[in-house]
């Protein structure tokens, strides 16, 4: 059964590789940092998605938000753009922790010259450690999806909401379990 399972990981992998290789002329010189700043989570037992978790988690990381190279303004207060959030970070629960490090590609509605910023995005999560306590996350690499709301009352600081899904969607089998996280973030703007 492991031998099946080794084989998708290896598809996802090869095709994150392949998308990073094809896109990176595109990124010669169009892409710049837009914030960067501290953000803390947690988790609740009954998830908005998959299964009823086994433990509380909490999370502490830092996020970068870089603005990447396509945009499209839709009328004259709303702009669409991509975007990528990478972080780095502690996440923990039952008295296990793991490093855990996330590149989320991203789709960001802004309006009001960016006052108000709506997202989601669907990206790869890497993990040190996957097991908490009786809860498995099946492996080292997930996948996250994330859907936030920004709001940057000032020229060079923003706070955010966002909740964070991570999950193996069935890579590494049927007994393995994600967690839904609810993010707070504060931080600086470039």
């Amino acid at each position: 059964m492991r031998y099946i399972q080794r084989p998708r990981l290896l598809h996802l992998l090869l095709t994150l590789w392949l998308s990073i290789v094809i896109c990176t002329p595109g990124f010669a010189g169009d892409m710049a940092l837009l914030s960067i700043g501290p953000r803390i989570g947690f988790s609740q037992q009954t998830p908005l998605l998959g299964k009823e978790q086994k433990y509380y988690f909490h999370m502490t990381d830092v996020a970068a938000v870089f603005r990447l190279p396509w945009s499209w303004p839709l009328g004259e207060k709303w702009n669409l753009e991509t975007r990528l959030i990478t972080s780095a970070g502690l996440l923990q629960a039952a008295s296990d922790s793991a490093l855990m490090v996330t590149v989320v590609p991203d789709l960001a509605l802004s309006v009001w010259e960016e006052l108000v910023t709506f997202d989601a995005g669907a990206g790869a999560g890497f993990f040190s450690n996957y097991k908490f306590g009786m809860q498995a996350f099946g492996g080292p690499v997930q996948i996250v999806a994330t859907l936030g709301l920004r709001v940057n009352p000032f020229s060079h600081a923003y706070a955010g909401f966002r909740v964070q899904h991570f999950s193996d969607a069935g890579l590494y089998g049927s007994s393995s379990l994600g967690v839904d996280m609810y993010i707070v973030e504060l931080g600086y703007r470039f």
